[in-house]
Protein backbone atom coordinates (compact mmCIF):
# COMPACT_ATOMS: atom_id res chain seq x y z
CA UNK A 1 0.00 0.00 0.00
CA UNK A 2 2.88 2.49 1.00
CA UNK A 3 3.88 1.84 -2.73
CA UNK A 4 0.82 2.45 -4.39
CA UNK A 5 0.41 5.72 -2.28
CA UNK A 6 3.99 6.86 -3.21
CA UNK A 7 3.78 6.16 -7.15
CA UNK A 8 -0.07 7.92 -6.83
CA UNK A 9 1.63 11.19 -4.97
CA UNK A 10 3.73 11.19 -7.66
CA UNK A 11 1.53 10.99 -10.52
CA UNK A 12 -1.03 13.40 -8.90
CA UNK A 13 2.08 15.51 -8.05
CA UNK A 14 3.48 15.81 -11.42
CA UNK A 15 0.02 15.89 -13.39
CA UNK A 16 -0.57 19.40 -11.20
CA UNK A 17 2.63 20.97 -11.67
CA UNK A 18 1.96 20.29 -15.37
CA UNK A 19 -1.94 21.71 -15.01
CA UNK A 20 -0.44 24.64 -13.14
CA UNK A 21 1.14 26.05 -16.38
CA UNK A 22 -1.70 26.46 -17.95
CA UNK A 23 -4.17 27.96 -15.57
CA UNK A 24 -4.47 30.91 -18.01
CA UNK A 25 -5.94 28.41 -20.22
CA UNK A 26 -8.20 26.75 -17.79
CA UNK A 27 -10.10 29.92 -16.88
CA UNK A 28 -10.83 30.76 -20.55
CA UNK A 29 -12.32 26.63 -20.65
CA UNK A 30 -14.30 27.28 -17.84
CA UNK A 31 -15.73 30.86 -19.49
CA UNK A 32 -16.43 28.85 -22.67
CA UNK A 33 -18.91 26.34 -21.23
CA UNK A 34 -21.79 28.99 -20.50
CA UNK A 35 -24.32 27.39 -22.55
CA UNK A 36 -26.01 27.01 -19.35
CA UNK A 37 -25.53 30.50 -18.33
CA UNK A 38 -27.47 31.47 -21.43
CA UNK A 39 -30.09 29.05 -20.45
CA UNK A 40 -30.70 30.67 -17.29
CA UNK A 41 -31.36 33.97 -18.91
CA UNK A 42 -33.63 32.27 -21.11
CA UNK A 43 -35.45 31.09 -17.97
CA UNK A 44 -35.89 33.50 -15.89
CA UNK A 45 -37.49 35.98 -18.52
CA UNK A 46 -40.36 33.30 -18.88
CA UNK A 47 -40.61 33.49 -15.38
CA UNK A 48 -40.37 37.04 -15.18
CA UNK A 49 -42.72 37.52 -17.81
CA UNK A 50 -45.30 34.65 -16.90
CA UNK A 51 -48.92 36.65 -14.61
CA UNK A 52 -47.87 34.47 -11.44
CA UNK A 53 -44.05 35.05 -11.86
CA UNK A 54 -43.37 31.36 -12.18
CA UNK A 55 -42.73 28.82 -14.90
CA UNK A 56 -42.84 25.16 -13.65
CA UNK A 57 -43.15 25.80 -10.31
CA UNK A 58 -39.80 27.84 -10.66
CA UNK A 59 -39.75 31.60 -10.02
CA UNK A 60 -36.83 33.39 -11.72
CA UNK A 61 -34.23 33.40 -8.61
CA UNK A 62 -34.97 29.40 -8.45
CA UNK A 63 -33.58 29.17 -11.98
CA UNK A 64 -30.81 31.07 -10.95
CA UNK A 65 -30.31 28.81 -8.77
CA UNK A 66 -31.22 25.35 -10.71
CA UNK A 67 -28.77 26.63 -14.11
CA UNK A 68 -25.78 27.82 -11.67
CA UNK A 69 -25.93 24.18 -10.26
CA UNK A 70 -25.07 22.84 -13.38
CA UNK A 71 -22.75 25.33 -14.29
CA UNK A 72 -20.44 24.34 -11.66
CA UNK A 73 -21.00 20.80 -11.79
CA UNK A 74 -21.10 20.36 -15.41
CA UNK A 75 -17.11 22.42 -15.12
CA UNK A 76 -16.08 19.32 -12.26
CA UNK A 77 -16.92 17.22 -15.25
CA UNK A 78 -15.34 18.63 -18.24
CA UNK A 79 -13.42 15.34 -19.69
CA UNK A 80 -10.87 15.80 -22.51
CA UNK A 81 -9.34 12.05 -23.37
CA UNK A 82 -11.47 11.15 -26.19
CA UNK A 83 -9.71 13.32 -27.96
CA UNK A 84 -6.08 12.67 -26.00
CA UNK A 85 -6.72 9.36 -27.36
CA UNK A 86 -7.74 9.77 -30.66
CA UNK A 87 -4.57 11.93 -31.19
CA UNK A 88 -1.89 9.52 -29.25
CA UNK A 89 -3.31 6.21 -31.24
CA UNK A 90 -3.66 7.86 -34.86
CA UNK A 91 -0.04 9.42 -34.24
CA UNK A 92 1.49 6.54 -32.74
CA UNK A 93 2.63 8.10 -29.66
CA UNK A 94 0.28 5.86 -27.23
CA UNK A 95 3.27 2.97 -28.07
CA UNK A 96 5.69 4.40 -25.59
CA UNK A 97 3.08 4.70 -22.91
CA UNK A 98 2.38 1.09 -23.30
CA UNK A 99 6.07 -0.09 -22.01
CA UNK A 100 5.42 1.78 -18.68
CA UNK A 101 4.26 -0.46 -15.71
CA UNK A 102 0.92 1.28 -15.73
CA UNK A 103 -2.36 1.52 -17.53
CA UNK A 104 -1.92 4.61 -19.18
CA UNK A 105 -5.62 5.28 -18.21
CA UNK A 106 -4.51 6.65 -14.84
CA UNK A 107 -1.79 8.96 -16.26
CA UNK A 108 -5.03 9.97 -18.08
CA UNK A 109 -7.07 10.55 -14.84
CA UNK A 110 -4.55 12.50 -12.59
CA UNK A 111 -4.26 14.81 -14.78
CA UNK A 112 -7.86 15.13 -14.92
CA UNK A 113 -8.10 15.14 -11.27
CA UNK A 114 -4.92 17.92 -11.40
CA UNK A 115 -6.85 20.00 -12.96
CA UNK A 116 -9.96 20.12 -11.44
CA UNK A 117 -7.65 21.48 -8.09
CA UNK A 118 -6.40 23.99 -10.39
CA UNK A 119 -9.63 25.17 -11.77
CA UNK A 120 -11.88 25.24 -8.24
CA UNK A 121 -10.35 28.39 -6.95
CA UNK A 122 -11.65 30.47 -9.77
CA UNK A 123 -14.85 28.23 -10.34
CA UNK A 124 -16.04 28.94 -6.86
CA UNK A 125 -15.48 32.94 -7.03
CA UNK A 126 -17.27 32.86 -10.71
CA UNK A 127 -20.03 30.97 -9.08
CA UNK A 128 -20.11 33.39 -6.00
CA UNK A 129 -19.85 36.18 -8.19
CA UNK A 130 -23.05 35.17 -10.61
CA UNK A 131 -24.97 34.03 -7.76
CA UNK A 132 -24.92 37.59 -6.44
CA UNK A 133 -25.32 39.12 -9.73
CA UNK A 134 -28.54 36.79 -10.41
CA UNK A 135 -29.81 36.79 -6.97
CA UNK A 136 -29.78 33.03 -6.51
CA UNK A 137 -30.31 31.21 -3.63
CA UNK A 138 -28.99 27.69 -2.77
CA UNK A 139 -29.60 25.22 -0.01
CA UNK A 140 -28.96 25.44 3.60
CA UNK A 141 -28.14 21.94 4.25
CA UNK A 142 -24.71 21.21 4.41
CA UNK A 143 -25.74 17.59 3.47
CA UNK A 144 -27.03 18.71 0.53
CA UNK A 145 -23.24 19.72 -1.32
CA UNK A 146 -21.65 16.75 0.51
CA UNK A 147 -24.45 14.68 -1.55
CA UNK A 148 -24.30 17.09 -4.90
CA UNK A 149 -19.98 16.54 -4.70
CA UNK A 150 -20.19 12.62 -4.22
CA UNK A 151 -22.87 12.48 -7.12
CA UNK A 152 -20.20 15.24 -9.01
CA UNK A 153 -17.03 12.98 -8.10
CA UNK A 154 -19.40 9.61 -9.41
CA UNK A 155 -20.63 11.67 -12.51
CA UNK A 156 -17.26 12.48 -13.80
CA UNK A 157 -15.38 8.89 -13.43
CA UNK A 158 -18.40 8.25 -15.37
CA UNK A 159 -18.07 10.37 -18.02
CA UNK A 160 -14.51 9.62 -17.74
CA UNK A 161 -14.49 6.16 -18.31
CA UNK A 162 -16.67 6.37 -21.64
CA UNK A 163 -15.40 9.21 -22.83
CA UNK A 164 -12.63 6.91 -23.00
CA UNK A 165 -14.10 4.23 -24.37
CA UNK A 166 -15.06 6.52 -27.64
CA UNK A 167 -11.16 7.92 -27.78
CA UNK A 168 -10.35 4.12 -27.88
CA UNK A 169 -12.29 3.90 -31.37
CA UNK A 170 -9.63 5.37 -33.11
CA UNK A 171 -8.04 1.63 -33.21
CA UNK A 172 -11.05 1.44 -36.28
CA UNK A 173 -12.01 4.57 -37.41
CA UNK A 174 -9.89 7.71 -38.82
CA UNK A 175 -11.79 10.27 -36.53
CA UNK A 176 -12.96 9.05 -32.73
CA UNK A 177 -13.92 12.16 -31.79
CA UNK A 178 -17.10 12.22 -34.20
CA UNK A 179 -18.93 9.85 -31.65
CA UNK A 180 -18.00 12.26 -29.04
CA UNK A 181 -20.73 15.06 -30.45
CA UNK A 182 -23.20 13.11 -30.35
CA UNK A 183 -22.79 11.44 -27.04
CA UNK A 184 -22.83 14.81 -26.13
CA UNK A 185 -25.77 16.08 -26.81
CA UNK A 186 -27.54 13.14 -25.03
CA UNK A 187 -25.35 14.27 -22.08
CA UNK A 188 -26.34 17.90 -22.72
CA UNK A 189 -30.62 17.06 -23.04
CA UNK A 190 -31.30 14.00 -20.33
CA UNK A 191 -28.51 15.86 -18.02
CA UNK A 192 -30.70 18.79 -17.59
CA UNK A 193 -28.66 21.20 -19.23
CA UNK A 194 -31.52 22.96 -21.57
CA UNK A 195 -33.91 22.76 -18.96
CA UNK A 196 -35.42 21.04 -15.63
CA UNK A 197 -35.81 17.17 -16.68
CA UNK A 198 -39.65 17.46 -15.03
CA UNK A 199 -40.04 19.65 -18.46
CA UNK A 200 -39.42 17.63 -20.43
CA UNK A 201 -42.37 15.00 -22.24
CA UNK A 202 -43.00 12.11 -19.46
CA UNK A 203 -41.72 9.44 -22.15
CA UNK A 204 -38.15 11.36 -22.43
CA UNK A 205 -38.31 10.90 -18.25
CA UNK A 206 -39.25 7.55 -18.25
CA UNK A 207 -36.15 6.61 -20.57
CA UNK A 208 -33.85 9.41 -18.87
CA UNK A 209 -34.40 7.70 -15.63
CA UNK A 210 -32.29 4.72 -17.06
CA UNK A 211 -29.51 6.69 -18.18
CA UNK A 212 -26.28 8.39 -16.03
CA UNK A 213 -27.05 11.44 -17.61
CA UNK A 214 -29.50 13.31 -15.14
CA UNK A 215 -27.69 12.29 -12.27
CA UNK A 216 -24.54 13.90 -13.31
CA UNK A 217 -25.85 17.31 -13.95
CA UNK A 218 -29.90 17.91 -12.66
CA UNK A 219 -29.85 16.17 -9.73
CA UNK A 220 -26.69 17.63 -8.10
CA UNK A 221 -28.55 21.01 -9.41
CA UNK A 222 -31.34 19.94 -7.48
CA UNK A 223 -29.32 19.18 -4.40
CA UNK A 224 -28.03 22.89 -4.53
CA UNK A 225 -30.93 24.35 -5.26
CA UNK A 226 -32.85 22.84 -2.20
CA UNK A 227 -35.45 21.37 -4.87
CA UNK A 228 -34.09 17.29 -4.12
CA UNK A 229 -33.83 15.16 -0.96
CA UNK A 230 -31.27 12.87 0.26
CA UNK A 231 -33.18 10.09 -0.88
CA UNK A 232 -33.27 11.42 -4.33
CA UNK A 233 -29.39 11.65 -4.06
CA UNK A 234 -28.96 8.33 -2.87
CA UNK A 235 -30.75 7.01 -6.01
CA UNK A 236 -29.07 8.94 -8.06
CA UNK A 237 -25.57 7.01 -6.38
CA UNK A 238 -27.10 3.76 -7.09
CA UNK A 239 -27.24 4.57 -10.91
CA UNK A 240 -24.08 5.82 -11.05
CA UNK A 241 -22.19 3.45 -9.78
CA UNK A 242 -24.21 0.79 -11.61
CA UNK A 243 -22.88 2.52 -14.43
CA UNK A 244 -19.75 3.26 -13.32
CA UNK A 245 -19.30 -0.41 -13.43
CA UNK A 246 -20.83 -1.17 -16.82
CA UNK A 247 -18.39 1.97 -18.17
CA UNK A 248 -15.13 0.03 -15.90
CA UNK A 249 -16.30 -3.55 -18.09
CA UNK A 250 -16.58 -1.95 -21.55
CA UNK A 251 -13.35 0.11 -21.46
CA UNK A 252 -11.57 -3.36 -20.64
CA UNK A 253 -13.12 -5.16 -23.61
CA UNK A 254 -12.50 -2.13 -26.29
CA UNK A 255 -9.06 -1.47 -24.51
CA UNK A 256 -8.07 -5.56 -25.03
CA UNK A 257 -9.88 -5.19 -28.37
CA UNK A 258 -7.93 -2.57 -29.55
CA UNK A 259 -4.54 -3.35 -28.68
CA UNK A 260 -4.60 -6.20 -30.93
CA UNK A 261 -5.98 -4.28 -33.39
CA UNK A 262 -2.86 -1.37 -32.97
CA UNK A 263 -0.19 -4.01 -32.70
CA UNK A 264 -1.30 -6.02 -35.88
CA UNK A 265 -0.66 -2.79 -38.13
CA UNK A 266 3.40 -2.91 -36.27
CA UNK A 267 2.80 -0.07 -33.55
Amino acid sequence: MGSLWRKLRILLSTRFAEMVEYRAEVVIWMLSGTLSLVMMLVWMAQAAAAPDGRVGGYAPAEFASYFLGVWLTGQLMVVWVAWELDVQVRQGTLSPKLLRPLDPLWEHYAAHVAERVVRFPALLGLMLLFAWLSGASFSTDPLHYVAALGLAALGFSARFLWEYCLGLLAFWTESSTSFQEVVWLLYAALGGMFAPLAFYPGWVQNIAVWTPFPYMLGLPAQLLAGKASLADAGRGAIVLGTWLVVFWFVRLAVWRLGLRKYGAVGA
